[in-house]
């Protein structure tokens, strides 16, 4: 009797520990994709570390600057009721499946930002003896342009945003470029004639 419950014992571990052989293609479900979680990112700009006080009260002020070729930009301060204030722009594309991402750009690092685009609107031909380039400019918050082509199309310009989430425009022209720049230089002149409060 003991070796018929040993045979059983290890009949039934075995009927677990063993793979069930491969349905059909046609019936099978593909197999779920796990779910990855991961540890948030630092805050990587004084916008994007200015946080939402719980039980106080928070202000966003802003002006939406214009949108070029599905690239949107927005002027913002930000301030909370004990006296904290931050001030920025706020790049942001939305998606085909409608997800919207964004780069945030700290109030100081604008200038740089606009030398960046002044240096990619002046590449006029690839820079490199390869037949294909790619310049990038990024800011701290992973606001990404970039320059690049082949032989064939000429220089075509592209804008990424988002740190975990990323969207992307390219095929911009340089006067999508431009218009952008100008958009940016106006964020940047709201940002100077803001007066500053006691």
């Amino acid at each position: 009797m003991r070796t018929v419950a040993r045979v059983g014992m290890v009949v039934n571990i075995l009927w677990w520990a063993v793979p069930a052989p491969p349905l059909s293609a046609q019936g099978a479900a593909p197999p779920p994709q796990p779910m990855v979680l991961t540890a948030p990112l630092p805050p990587a700009t004084t916008m994007e570390a200015f946080q939402y006080p719980v039980g106080t009260l928070f202000t966003v002020g802003y002006d939406d600057l214009g949108e070029v070729g599905g690239i949107s930009v927005e002027v913002r301060e930000m301030r909370d009721a004990r006296g904290g204030r931050v001030r920025g722009v706020v790049v942001e594309i939305t998606t085909r499946e409608s997800a919207r991402e964004q780069s945030l750009v700290d109030a100081d690092e604008i200038p740089d930002l606009l030398k960046g685009f002044d240096a990619m609107l002046e590449i006029r031909a690839n820079p490199t003896q390869f037949r294909n380039f790619e310049t990038r400019f990024a800011t701290k918050g992973e606001l990404i342009l970039s320059a690049n082509s082949s032989r064939n199309r000429g220089v075509l310009y592209a804008v990424e945003v988002g740190r975990l989430g990323k969207a992307r425009r390219g095929g911009l022209t340089g006067g999508e470029m431009h218009q952008l720049r100008v958009l940016l230089e106006a964020a940047s002149q709201k940002l100077a004639t803001l007066v500053p409060e006691k």
